[in-house]
């Protein structure tokens, strides 16, 4: 059995009653523009990690990665993962929830989240040093007048309290024997606080990683995935991987640079370039060294890839896809993706051999909810090499 045999998204986002049955090692999402596939794994990755405030908030601001200006206030970002429909009565409900459910491994079998709007009176931390001070310098002359003036006067602040319930599944209660079936548990979030409270609980989870169309532009991790890749002694496999773009690549390292006191970086060793850093690299190169780490850190778990083919040339896509298949298998990983592109699910076909390797799921937008259609690898292989359909 899988983690993942099925997961049913009732309510994320603008996604209604959407199941993805009889699941694979790879699972692969297509569809128009705006269609949802990006919100599954979205889902996905709250779902695994239901009980960790800090997946909510960067799955929250997952799309905005690049976008450094103008970002959406963190509140409101938390908000527009909770379902929005045209209001009608019976919408009113359904508005601020989320519910997703599934079956497979992994313990929990259902999740279910809510907010509730909140208002207090609040003094910005720089106001109530303030005014500590000047009570203290008051008690100290007692006197009557306060030394100190406060330029700002007491405000309203808007927050949010999510709620989150868990039920897990009966034949796994032996995993968490400190738990109940059901557990909840309760977030007081702040506009302009990035301080939350996290508890030390043990609790249901999935090792899950996602790979955005640009999160391989930022070295945030890559360190610490680089060097556990190491320690795995994954790091030649990782190497393979990137030799399918480039063969001149033959080592990889993280490096201190002469004359710097504290700027690491990693340095790929080229044959024709020398030593050179990671950042000089082409989009596609350092985008399969992401995934690459991203796939060893989740052994046993989930890794959710949007936009698989993003920044891989064509000719690249077999081979850089066969490496991933492989090491998705031996790792025990399961694989979410999703494409726009043909070459990429032909090139996936050929380099899966069974059903239970690989899953196309098409997601159409309908007025009421989202209709999936499931092709296994049987019939995929058939409607592309036997009759040349277009199954986007």
């Amino acid at each position: 059995m899988r983690h993942l045999e099925s997961i049913t998204i009732h309510q994320f986002r603008g996604l209604r009653d959407i199941k993805l049955d009889n699941l694979g090692q790879v699972n692969l999402l297509v569809g128009i523009n705006n269609s949802g596939k990006t919100s599954v794994l979205e889902a996905l990755s709250i779902y695994c990690h239901p009980l960790d405030i800090r997946v909510w908030l960067s799955t929250a601001r997952q799309r905005e990665q690049e976008n450094i200006v103008s970002l959406t206030p963190i509140l409101d970002s938390l908000r527009w993962l909770f379902t929005h429909h045209s209001l009608t009565n019976q919408d009113q409900y359904i508005k601020e929830t989320i519910l997703i459910s599934s079956q497979g491994e992994f313990p929990i079998k259902t999740m279910k989240a809510s907010y509730q709007e909140m208002e207090e009176i609040w003094l910005s931390e720089r106001n109530n040093k303030r005014n500590l001070a000047a009570s203290q310098y008051d008690e100290i002359i007692d006197n009557d007048e306060p030394m100190l003036e406060v330029d700002e006067l007491p405000g309203i602040r808007k927050g949010i309290e999510l709620n989150v319930e868990i039920e897990l599944k009966t034949n796994q209660l032996s995993l968490f024997p400190e738990l109940d079936n059901k557990m909840a548990e309760t977030f007081q979030l702040w506009e302009n606080d990035t301080r939350y409270k996290l508890h030390g609980k043990r609790n249901p989870s999935l090792l899950t990683a996602i790979v955005t169309p640009s999160s391989h532009r930022s070295d945030i991790g890559q360190f610490r995935l680089l060097s556990e890749a190491r320690f795995d002694n994954f790091k030649s496999d990782v190497l393979e991987l990137l030799q399918q773009i480039d063969q001149n690549i033959s080592d990889i390292e993280i490096l201190l640079p002469p004359g710097s006191k504290s700027a690491f970086n990693i340095y790929i060793i080229h044959k024709k370039l020398g030593l050179a850093p990671v950042s000089t690299f082409g989009d596609g190169i350092r985008r399969l060294l992401h995934i690459a780490l991203k796939l060893a850190s989740v052994k046993g778990g989930v890794l959710l890839i949007d936009e698989l083919e993003s920044t891989i040339h064509t000719e690249a896509l077999q081979s850089s896809f066969n490496w991933l298949v492989k090491w998705c298998k031996k790792m025990d990983v399961q694989l979410f993706a999703t494409t726009h592109s043909l070459e990429s699910v032909d090139a996936l076909l050929e380099v899966t051999e069974s059903a239970s390797d690989l899953v196309l799921y098409r997601l159409e937008p309908k007025e009421s909810q989202t209709l999936v259609i499931r092709h296994d690898w049987n019939r995929l292989k058939r409607l592309r090499e036997e009759q040349g359909q277009e199954v986007r």
